[in-house]
């Protein structure tokens, strides 16, 4: 006995459009099939629209009060319709326009999760860029913003900081950075009650001149997880760990421009100073290829956080990884 689809119940079909489909196909392949395809689509909540085409408008009509979370893809820079948008809460963003950014202003007041990403970090519309630093820090909007992934733009100035502005609800950043040491200080700052940090640093071949700088740090009690990529030197982490006293997860990546015992050696001796750490996560690549079984023994037992440790041999570079 065959089964048609129409024959399937209701709550198998809100399991599935809940589950398997976002939004924009959702309406262009079930709604106007009939009355109770559209009747069941608006039983829908917290609907997932992601939109790659400006075909793909049509369904935010349709969906406009349902919409929880949202995606625009680079090709599609329309966002005139975000004021409809009552329920949204999260929003992604990828290659931004100057004007998308200043859009985002009408709902900013109840957005939870805003995320910018760029194509090529290296290639960055930096008046976007800025824009939107001056929106996330800005006194006046995203007072429920809890989770933000953002570039911090390359000679941004002070200004455009408002001096008392703190984001209290933001758990969770992360956060391309060109100036190591001077942008953390300021993410720490502004963010004090962030439990997850994670840090990119783009090297843009004046990032390492930073002078190092030793100030009265003010440790951060609420971080617990610390993620740093394309780390430039363990003096930087150095200084970094020094904020975290809670901290119980840490992951780094970097490339290691010195012998790799040296190195473990001084990472071991840092870690050790993280009294509450319970995860080490890292992922190093070297030069260095005198790195036989016996060295490979001696760097996990350095430190228990090393047991681990394995090599891979990937584009002429030795990988360490945990």
């Amino acid at each position: 006995m065959s089964t048609c689809l129409e024959d399937l119940p209701n709550e198998l079909f809100v399991h599935l459009f809940s589950n398997y489909f976002h939004g924009v196909e959702l309406y262009k392949i079930f709604s106007g099939l009939n009355i109770r395809f559209n009747n069941l689509l608006k039983l829908l909540n917290n609907i997932y629209i992601r939109l790659e085409n400006s075909n793909d408008d049509q369904c935010l009509n349709f969906f406009s009060q349902k919409i929880h979370s949202l995606y625009i893809d680079s090709q599609h820079k329309s966002i005139h319709f975000l004021p409809l948008l009552i329920n949204i809460r999260s929003i992604t963003l990828v290659d931004p326009t100057i004007i998308q950014i200043i859009n985002l202003l009408e709902i900013s007041s109840y957005v939870e999760r805003i995320c910018i990403q760029w194509s090529n970090p290296y290639l960055i519309n930096l008046i976007s860029a800025r824009s939107f630093y001056e929106l996330i820090f800005s006194a006046s909007s995203l007072e429920n913003l809890r989770s933000c992934r953002l570039y911090l733009p390359e000679n941004h100035s002070f200004y455009f900081e408002p001096k008392h502005c703190t984001l209290p609800l933001l758990h969770t950043i992360y956060v391309q950075i060109t100036i190591p040491l001077a942008d953390f200080r300021r993410i720490i700052r502004l963010c004090p009650n962030l439990i997850r940090l994670e840090i990119e640093i783009i090297d843009n071949g004046h990032s390492n001149n930073e002078t190092i700088i030793l100030l009265n740090h003010c440790e951060h009690r609420n971080i617990r997880q610390f993620h740093v990529y394309n780390l430039l030197s363990l003096d930087i982490l150095e200084i970094y760990i020094d904020y975290f006293s809670k901290l119980t997860k840490l992951y780094i990546s970097m490339k290691l421009t010195s012998y790799p015992l040296d190195v473990f050696k001084q990472i071991s001796n840092l870690i050790h100073r993280i009294y509450h750490l319970k995860q080490f996560h890292f992922r190093f690549s070297t030069h260095c290829w005198n790195i036989g079984y016996q060295q490979l023994q001696i760097l996990k037992q350095l430190n228990p956080f090393f047991e681990n440790i394995h090599i891979e041999n990937k584009n002429n570079e030795i990988v360490f990884i945990n």
